[in-house]
């Protein structure tokens, strides 16, 4: 299914929350009420409990030098982070962070893929990353992969991407957001093998980052480059969306309590958050 939305009415938007830091993936622990939040300039994952915030760890550059050092961010029942490292074509991977701030990168992913989404499942205890290669024309050879955690073995679920970034899974779906094909599309998936891939959503300007919301729908933001304006929008796996916000702020992670939808703003120092 297809659907043209465009997104026309601002909604009010609540106190943001102010942090030292560039956002970038961000994710909402309900077990203690507490925001992480991935810093990709600095590397560090930040926890935000009220007024206070804390450094957990510091990922590492992994020898890279560049602008934006990791992306998106999976917490597990149990506390444990992952967060990928976006790598630059040499330095991608994943880093698993455990509450005490011990911090491990997986040994057994290629660096070559540039990496930025990550998903946790707690039924199948494993990953659900995107990757894709960059050239002198851009991203291509975009996938999706799934890591054992047991095991700790990268198994390939679907290619045929471009610039896959945001990712999340609802039961025996993926929902995926590829950036350069300006889409999301649901993947429909047996046995942790895709079975069939569908467009859920075009022309809503560049798709980024997911999270779930509910067991039948998920949160997406996109960034339109031409008006420079930002938005969120919730949308169900049938197709239907709606909006949430938008307005003049380029945006990166989504997480949601419920209630609440936090947005990390690029190069504003500041996770957004809006009424859901």
């Amino acid at each position: 299914m297809l659907l043209h939305n465009a997104l026309e009415l601002d909604h009010d938007e609540l106190d943001p929350i102010s942090v030292r830091a560039s956002p970038n993936g961000i994710a909402y622990d309900p077990r203690t009420s507490s925001l992480f939040v991935a810093d990709c300039y600095s590397g560090a994952i930040l926890c935000v409990e009220g007024h206070k915030q804390r450094r957990i760890t510091t990922i590492g550059d992994g020898g890279v030098i560049g602008a934006e050092r990791i992306g998106g961010i999976a917490l597990t029942p149990h506390g444990t982070l992952f967060v990928t490292r976006i790598g630059y074509g040499r330095a991608g991977t994943i880093v698993r962070v455990e509450p005490d701030g011990h911090a491990e990168e997986l040994d057994r992913l290629p660096s070559q893929y540039w990496r930025h989404g990550v998903a946790y499942d707690a039924t199948e205890h494993a990953l659900y990353t995107t990757q894709f290669l960059s050239g002198k024309h851009g991203a291509h050879d975009g996938s999706v992969v799934m890591i054992d955690l047991v095991t700790g073995e990268p198994s390939m679920v679907l290619d045929g991407f471009s610039r896959p970034v945001g990712i999340v899974k609802l039961g025996s779906m993926l929902v995926v957001a590829d950036a350069r094909q300006r889409a999301v599309f649901r993947v429909e998936l047996v046995r942790g093998r895709a079975v069939r891939r569908l467009q859920m959503v075009a022309d809503i300007g560049r798709p980024d980052s997911l999270c779930a919301c509910g067991s039948d729908s998920v949160l997406v933001t996109s960034y339109d480059e031409e008006l420079q304006r930002g938005s969120v929008r919730r949308m169900w796996l049938d197709g239907r969306t709606r909006g949430i916000a938008s307005g003049p702020w380029e945006p990166r992670g989504v997480a949601t309590d419920g209630e609440r939808v936090f947005v990390s703003s690029r190069r504003g120092g500041k996770v957004l958050m809006f009424a859901l």
